[in-house]
């Protein structure tokens, strides 16, 4: 289970979470939403350590990642895929490089067990091995989401982060990409957060739905509550999907 307890970040003067607190269970598929700089992916680059918190603390497991060590964040870390806006796939890269780079930069396996694993996790998100060597620009934009999700799940981790997966695709290339979230959330254990200003893949997906309103988590509950609140900054927030 994650927790964040109290969180606060500020850029220069602008205080961007303030006092935010928010449990994500485990095995869970939350939402969080809110408006154009809200904070979304600020929440979730403070959970990956990618920024430093200013107060407050982030507990995995009841542990605080701020008490860890390097080589005790590089485990933890291991437990993440992240799947960033836009795929985010390396331009000069294979698709068999950019899909296996966590295992090539372990060097845990040979090349081939790799390629191998490369495959699988191509296929489980319905593309094959004919785009191994291809290059990102030579895909769609649904297929390099596919490939930025094939990249996030190949080392199976227990939580999932996706920022903005259906950004700038059409609805029934954004609708695919939902059902494959779905389906990957379905795994034993798994824990997928998702950042989306998508209506839909909040219907389609969540089983809980935390918004971001002026800093703090303005709405906490299931996404039948989301739909149904009569809460100012939810109806605002709603009219504007």
């Amino acid at each position: 289970m994650i927790v964040l307890q109290h969180i606060w970040k500020q850029f220069h003067e602008k205080v961007v979470l303030k006092d935010l607190s928010l449990d994500i269970p485990d095995e869970s598929r939350m939402c969080i939403v809110g408006g154009s700089g809200a904070g979304k992916s600020v929440l979730a680059k403070l959970i990956l350590g990618l920024i430093p918190l200013d107060r407050g603390q982030i507990l995995i497991d009841g542990q605080s990642i701020q008490k860890f060590g390097k080589e005790e964040w590089e485990v933890i870390l291991d437990q993440f895929g992240v799947v960033f806006q836009g795929a985010a796939l390396f331009d000069s890269l294979t698709i068999r490089e950019n899909v296996g780079i966590k295992l090539y930069e372990k060097r845990q396996f040979p090349p081939d067990i790799i390629r191998a694993k490369v495959i699988e996790s191509l296929q489980r998100v319905r593309l094959g091995e004919e785009i191994l060597d291809k290059f990102p620009s030579e895909l769609s934009g649904g297929m390099r989401k596919r490939v930025g999700i094939s990249r996030a799940i190949i080392h199976g981790p227990r939580y999932l982060i996706y920022d903005e997966p259906t950004t700038g695709l059409d609805p029934v290339s954004a609708g695919a990409i939902d059902e494959l979230i779905l389906e990957l959330s379905q795994e034993a254990g798994r824990t997928s957060l998702i950042i989306t200003h998508d209506l839909e893949t909040v219907r389609t997906i969540a089983t809980a739905v935390a918004m971001i309103h002026q800093g703090q988590v303005g709405f906490q509950g299931s996404a039948s509550d989301f739909f149904s609140t009569n809460l100012p900054m939810v109806q605002a927030f709603l009219a504007r999907g």
